[in-house]
């Protein structure tokens, strides 16, 4: 860490003193001098290491350039990439629980570690122990253009490569000074207020020979709370269209099992009523949305420096530095109990006398004993909902550094090689505020009297969990309320070596004159990845509240690959092939891990077909692999949160009269853990959440996925041009697990479990043996173990048009200017996961297994247009999604809530070029206020639905303006 530290600060003074050069340069040399002779760069093409000048792809390569991202002004990289037709929104500003603390992005849905993302054709250090990168990282100032390609190319850039790539190219050579600044917020609310400045300075070195640059920029946006939408304020049942919220709740919700001797009139959930004292029925459950976010807030502060200076032809030297620290805050409604139970003494001077009679007779404990002050202990879930600490708090503090050195040049004949090391470290500490400690909770309801606890440890204050919101003191609050910290660090070393050139005339076909172009190379990757946490964080629901404990954990993976590229001209200047060309690879792979090796090797092969200049068709079939990440071999076994809507066994869906009766949904439930004295009783689970067992596997191996891609580029006349491409994507042994939903309907559901048997998949499920309900630190959950054993699949088309004209040639006036047109749509066919059809569906089972935030669209379109004209530009861009519907078979929701009609977005924009150097913009997103669809609170997963709606997915904060300007020298 300290030579780290060392060679960060040492970079930073070469890339300052290299600016005060060459901004002096700049300065002193007016006149130009006799300039640096003229040498043919390397080109460096988005899916081939091939870097001789005209290599072309046969991979689908679509790309969005500066301007097409300035329209809308974003502040971060995955605001805009999650509206792009190839992109399935991930983690980003639209999760509030659920969020890592990071912007990910995700290809065609199969998941961000699936998803290679490289910055100038290196990898950038994943921020989580899952392998993704955290897109705030990425300078948005120094963007000239994002490159998507479709299908495997793990034999160009190694594991991960699976779904595609998504490579940020930077601008290059940048001279003079740039400043930009924008500012926005809605129009209706006036909130969400974003601020984002860059400022932008590059100098030319040594006439030419060099060039440096430094740019720096600070971000800044205002959360926005579901409580200030009126179809967010109320958390609304998927399954009723009621007002719905979480058991734990105020005044308190309480469940007492039966006792020896004791009544069945209590059973189920009942509520405190603070005036008269009695537990009564029903429980009003409390409403968690206002306190949530619909958009999280950013405070981000970045740096970059680029540098590169030619010594000779043979040695060109060049340094990357990015720097970022972001800071993410998402909360949650106040903390609570969350159905735990404890044990609470009958004698407990809070407990109203009513509600003490109603549970000694519950319990069968007698008169003599049913009085204030007695020590006989009552197992009780308590669901009490600590309104007077306020909300919980979670903030991320993000800082990322990665350096890159390198050289390349020329070596002999035309061949060139690029040598480099790039180190890069993550570091995120999460800081969890007004939380509370389960443990002190405990002791706290143990007490007999109002002033001190049974233990009085830590000077304990009894806490009284019986009386209505306000009951609970600052003292109370005090002695219970907690704090956690949690730590995780990500580092990453990549070392490579690439040679690029032909093989000369010797190895040329006879139909062609143009030789063999190839690359060889070899590449090293060690990633080593951990967390840390506070001695509370480690324990189950010891931090209440908390999804999942977080134990320490560490693991580390290297892989050594040697690859090599060949591109083959094939026919030239032929009847009807005008040039057909062949593309061949293959990738080695080393994977080590905890002492253990692994082989395995990537291939491609492809080909394009010219038939006149126009038109070209393109084709290719890849195996590429994915290794395990970090997360999936080490991550231990722990409880964390999933979601169901209803619980198979809840309420009236068992009876007790079938409770030891074989082959009834009753006596299974009992199997399965449910007390008999619950059945018939058992509450739905709390805010449609329960508990999931999860865990890493050190023994998983790499996923192997079988691409296809066939396409052609048509350009019928200049400036336009007209791309289809179909896609095929299937993954063998996937890393993934069977949903919740999935180990329930196997368990429960007739068609899967025709005799209602207790099955394997019944032996999965961890019910809290006090309650059989799946909540509380009693539950382990429902276990979702990893393996190599499932299947993914996905097809579609992709359609991109870009058009150019002028004015004239629709028979305007030129004085009207030109018109910039584009057209990118795709068009799934297909996308399963295992054996679950998950196009076009939302649901917990398709939303969980890649952590998707949005359901895959059959289609999904993107149409602009920009009118240039004079000093002015304006523009709009049409965003296009298909209907969506619940999963069949997922659940009985309310049929409003079932299905998602199409929706469309447009945006505006406009560019005034007040002058050579200085521009202003104005951008509308969703210029309609168009309102996202409602579909409840538990119809998928938590990270996903959230404020009765699909933030991620649906503009939930409605029309949102942005000023900006930017000032060139």
């Amino acid at each position: 860490m300290i030579q780290e530290k060392k060679m960060s600060l040492a970079m930073r003074a070469v890339f300052a003193s290299g600016m005060l050069v060459g901004a002096s340069a700049v300065m002193h040399n007016a006149v130009a001098q006799e300039a640096a002779p003229v040498r043919i760069e390397q080109v460096q093409v988005t899916g081939t290491r091939i870097t001789t000048p005209g290599t072309t792809s046969t991979s689908p390569i679509s790309s969005v350039n500066s301007e097409e991202i300035r329209a809308s002004q974003p502040v971060a990289v995955e605001e805009f990439f999650k509206s792009l037709p190839a992109a399935v929104p991930a983690i980003g500003a639209g999760v509030n629980n659920g969020s890592g603390g990071g912007a990910t992005i995700d290809l065609r849905g199969l998941g961000p570690n699936r998803s290679l993302v490289m910055i100038n054709g290196r990898r950038l250090v994943p921020f989580n122990l899952s392998g993704a990168v955290d897109t705030n990282s990425i300078p948005l100032a120094l963007l000239n253009r994002v490159d998507l390609l479709t299908g495997g190319a793990s034999v160009s850039y190694g594991a991960d490569a699976v779904a595609g790539v998504v490579n940020f190219n930077l601008k290059r050579n940048f001279t003079g000074l740039d400043v930009s600044t924008s500012y926005g917020g809605t129009t209706g609310d006036r909130d969400g207020k974003r601020k984002r400045t860059d400022l932008t300075m590059g100098a030319s070195l040594d006439e030419g020979r060099g060039n440096v640059v430094l740019s720096i920029g600070k971000t800044s946006a205002d959360p926005v709370t579901q409580g200030s939408r009126p179809y967010g304020v109320t958390s609304l049942s998927s399954v009723t269209g009621r007002p719905t919220g979480s058991s734990t709740t105020v005044p308190s919700g309480f469940a007492v099992s039966q006792g020896p001797g004791g009544t069945g009139t209590l059973s189920g959930n009942w509520q405190i009523d603070p005036a008269s004292g009695r537990l009564v029925q029903p429980l009003v459950q409390y409403n968690t949305n206002p306190l949530n976010y619909y958009a999280t807030g950013l405070e981000r502060t970045q740096a970059t420096s680029l540098a590169n200076y030619r010594v000779n032809d043979h040695a060109d030297v060049y340094a990357e530095l990015f720097y970022t620290t972001s800071k993410v805050g998402s909360t949650l409604a106040e903390t609570g109990t969350f159905g735990n139970v404890f044990n609470v003494p009958i004698g407990n001077p809070y407990i109203p006398a009513a509600a003490r009679q109603q549970i000694c007779e519950r319990r069968g404990i007698t008169a003599a004993n049913c009085v204030p002050g007695n020590a006989t202990m009552v197992p009780m879930t308590v669901n009490r909902r600590f309104v007077e600490l306020g909300p919980r708090l979670n903030n991320f503090d993000n800082k990322s550094l990665q350096y890159t050195l390198g050289v390349k040049g020329d070596v002999a004949f035309d061949w060139t090689y690029d040598a480099n090391w790039t180190r890069g470290s993550a570091d995120q500490t999460q800081t969890r505020q007004n939380w509370g400690s389960l443990s002190k909770v405990t002791q706290a309801l143990n007490a007999l009297n109002t002033t001190t606890c049974v233990n009085t440890a830590n000077n304990c204050v009894p806490l009284n969990v019986f009386g209505a919101a306000g009951s609970i003191t600052p003292a109370q609050l005090g002695f219970i309320n907690s704090s956690a910290l949690l730590l995780q660090n990500v580092k990453q070393d990549v070392a490579s070596v690439n040679f690029s050139g032909s093989l000369g005339s010797t190895f040329v076909s006879p139909f062609a004159s143009e030789p063999i172009t190839m690359a060889i190379g070899a590449e090293q990757r060690k990633v080593t990845a951990g967390t840390q946490s506070d001695a509370a964080s480690q324990i189950q629901a010891e931090v209440l509240g908390t999804g999942a404990p977080t134990p320490d954990s560490s693991g580390s993976f290297r892989m050594r690959e040697y690859y090599t590229e060949a591109q083959v001209p094939l026919i030239r200047n032929l009847p009807f092939v005008r040039e057909l060309n062949g593309e061949l690879g293959y990738r080695r792979t080393e994977f080590s891990v905890a002492g253990a090796e692994k082989s395995y090797g990537s291939w491609k092969g492809g080909g394009d077909w010219s038939p006149v200049k126009s038109l070209r068709f393109r084709a290719s079939v890849q195996k590429a692999t994915r290794a395990p990440n970090v997360n999936e071999l080490f991550q231990p076994l722990i409880t964390g949160l999933s979601n169901v809507a209803v619980d198979p066994c809840q309420l009236a869906l068992i009876n007790q009269g079938q409770a030891n009766t074989a082959g009834t949904l009753s006596n299974l439930c009992r199997l399965t853990g449910v007390p008999v004295s619950e059945i018939g009783s058992l509450p739905a689970p709390s805010s449609g959440q329960i508990n999931n067992l999860t865990g890493g596997n050190p023994a998983l191996g790499p996923e192997e996925a079988k691409t296809k891609t066939l396409g052609f580029v048509w350009e019928p006349v200049a400036k336009l041009a007209i791309s289809v491409d179909y896609y095929s994507i299937k993954l063998e042994k996937a890393i993934a697990s069977l949903s919740t939903t999935d180990i329930l309907d196997r368990c429960y559901q007739t068609q899967f479990n025709p005799s209602l048997a207790f099955n394997d998949s019944c032996a999965a499920i961890g019910r809290n043996p006090a309650n059989g309900t799946f909540n509380g630190a009693g539950s382990s959950g429902v276990a979702t173990p990893l393996s190599n054993s499932s299947r993914q699949s996905t097809s579609g088309y992709d359609l991109n048009v870009n058009y150019k004209l002028g004015a004239s040639q629709i028979n305007l006036d030129p004085k009207f200017g030109m018109f910039d047109l584009g057209f990118a749509l795709t068009q799934v066919q297909s996308f399963k996961l295992g054996e679950r059809d998950c196009l076009g569906y939302y649901s917990v089972a398709c939303n969980s297994i890649n952590g998707s935030t949005a359901p895959v669209y059959k289609r999904k379109f993107n149409q602009r247009l920009t009118w240039n004209v004079g000093d002015f530009a304006l523009g709009y861009n049409w965003r296009y999604l298909s209907s969506t519907d619940v999963e069949p078979g997922s659940g009985t929701y309310l049929p409003e809530f079932s299905h998602i009609k199409a929706h469309s977005y447009v945006d505006l924009s406009g560019v005034w070029n007040f002058s050579k150097n200085l521009r202003f913009n104005v951008s509308v997103n969703n210029a309609a206020n168009k309102k996202p669809p409602i579909v409840g609170a538990n119809v998928s997963t938590t990270a996903m639905d959230s404020g009765n709606t699909f933030p991620s997915a649906y503009d939930a904060i409605g029309r949102y303006v942005t000023f900006g300007a930017n000032l060139k020298f």
